[in-house]
């Protein structure tokens, strides 16, 4: 009779749900092969290396112990490092992780975090890795946003109160729940499916101005309503790379839509693609391209910000901005005066050079990147126009170069464009 079953080498918080798994328990007869099938199905499960099976001696006469000793994969990987200095924000800092199954329950789970001063947000998500014993991916997030954004006109902003400040300050709240599908089609394409509702509330000052391009003051546009926000999104991917960290041949294409309301309706179109190109002496080209265009009422935080674009201003965090920085304005265009806009695009192209590769036995990678792009963003017909004063198309240059370590728990990045995350030029 079994006595006990002793899972060694596995974290404590997937015992419970994987002796769930294995098919046998503490009282049961002992069955040789219901003991081998318990270690098929902690391979199984893809959170091991290897498992070993043994039997051991129990307290009481004809009564054995299972021990099945384990040999863990690294299953948690860090997705994103959120970490910068900008005015007006001073330090910021926060942190995106994902496990594969961290109950043992065959349920992922990832979740974030980002704060400084005012602001600061949060998010967490789990869903289980195959939905009914199918190839079916679902993903269920929560998430909460509590911001402060410092919002800036193209030529200047300020309150009647205040006169002209550096930025104006617009606090607004997200809370919100999202749920996505993602259903495999064939070996290289995916279709995924996405629904997101939540409750936008905002504090913002009533006498704020800005300065458009042709020089007007106005009432200050901060395209952001109170309110239900409810979205669809569909979107479909194509992807041959032979590698997803530093692949060196295929291709990825993707093409996603949405549509929402709040306060109007609005949608979006983004497409993305990406080709590699291996040498003959083992270095890698790639050639990259982003495009998309905003429709209708969308809120400010569903339009193109510059930072998505362009490396030397930060991205969001975790969809929060804390940055006033526009683009570098490297050709001297319109482009200075844009932040959130409707269209965007990017064609760039990157020359990478492998420094160490990838083993069995090691799993450590690097190589080193050199890019450019040309980036354009911009809202067509917006009021006095970018052209009213200063012609030409919103243009900028970006140019990085860096290194990328690719490690057990991900890949992580140091370039130029990371500088600019802590000088605020």
């Amino acid at each position: 009779m079994v006595e006990h079953i002793d899972l060694r080498g596995v974290a404590f918080s997937r015992r419970p749900g994987l002796r769930a798994q294995l098919g046998i328990a503490a009282g049961d007869p002992l069955d040789e092969a219901a003991v081998q099938d318990g270690r098929v199905a902690l391979l199984a499960t893809g959170l091991f290396e290897q498992v070993q099976v043994r039997l051991a001696k129990g307290k009481a006469r004809g009564h054995v112990k299972v021990i099945y000793d384990c040999t863990e994969r690294v299953t948690t990987s860090i997705e994103g490092m959120h970490l910068g200095h900008a005015r007006p924000t001073n330090l910021w800092g926060g942190i995106q992780l994902a496990d594969l199954d961290p109950f043992g329950l065959g349920l992922a789970v990832d979740g974030g975090f980002v704060a400084s001063g005012s602001q600061g947000a949060v998010q967490l998500g789990a869903g289980p890795r195959d939905l009914f014993g199918t190839d079916l991916r679902l993903h269920v997030q929560a998430h909460a946003l509590f911001g402060d954004e410092p919002f800036v006109g193209p030529r200047g902003q300020g309150t009647t109160a205040d006169g002209a400040l550096d930025q104006v300050p617009g606090a607004y709240r997200r809370l919100g729940l999202e749920a996505s599908l993602t259903a495999p089609i064939g070996a290289t394409a995916r279709l995924h499916f996405g629904l997101r509702g939540e409750r936008v509330d905002h504090d913002l000052p009533e006498d704020a101005w800005q300065v458009d391009p042709d020089g007007v003051q106005r009432p200050f546009q901060f395209d952001l309503n109170e309110g239900w926000l409810g979205a669809a999104s569909l979107g479909v991917e194509f992807d041959t790379r032979n590698d997803p960290a530093f692949p060196s041949r295929g291709v990825r294409a993707s093409l996603h839509g949405r549509a929402g309301w709040l306060g109007g309706p609005f949608a979006a179109v983004l497409t993305g693609f990406e080709n590699y190109f291996r040498l003959p002496f083992g270095h890698v080209v790639q050639l990259n391209l982003r495009a998309g265009a905003v429709f209708g009422d969308a809120p400010f935080f569903e339009r193109w910000f510059i930072g998505d674009l362009h490396p030397y201003v930060p991205e969001r965090s975790l969809g929060l901005n804390f940055a006033r920085r526009r683009g570098p304005n490297l050709l001297d265009g319109p482009i200075r005066e844009q932040r959130y806009e409707t269209v965007a695009g990017r064609l760039g192209m990157e020359y990478r050079i492998p420094l160490k590769q990838r083993t069995a036995a090691d799993p450590y990678a690097v190589e080193l990147f050199v890019g450019t792009a040309l980036v354009s963003l911009g809202t067509p017909g917006e009021r006095g126009g970018a052209d009213a004063l200063d012609p030409g198309t919103p243009l900028d240059l970006a140019v990085d170069a860096g290194l990328r370590i690719e490690s057990k728990i991900g890949v992580m990045g140091l370039s130029l464009g990371n500088l600019f995350l802590v000088v605020d030029p």
